[in-house]
């Protein structure tokens, strides 16, 4: 979890949101994220940070998978 949320107990207002955002060592990617959801409708950036969220993770979980596959025909194929 990221720092900035781990130690949280809620979540944070919209000046914390661009506080966060400014702070040295976020992504760029993350911070315009921030700034971006702060024009929308909160209900409906929330929604799709969601579906966003399930995507990247069906990627990730993706990526590991042919990547431990490569492992195993790399170990087989070493193993002949």
């Amino acid at each position: 979890m990221p720092f900035f949320i781990a130690r949280r107990k809620a979540m944070p207002s919209d000046q914390e949101m661009r506080e966060i955002a400014e702070k040295q060592g976020i992504s760029v990617w993350l911070r315009d994220a921030l700034l971006s959801a702060l024009e929308r409708d909160p209900v409906e950036a929330a929604a799709d940070a969601g579906v966003l969220s399930a995507v990247l993770d069906h990627r990730l979980k993706t990526k590991a998978a042919e990547a431990k596959a490569l492992e195993v025909i790399a170990a087989a194929k070493a193993g002949l």
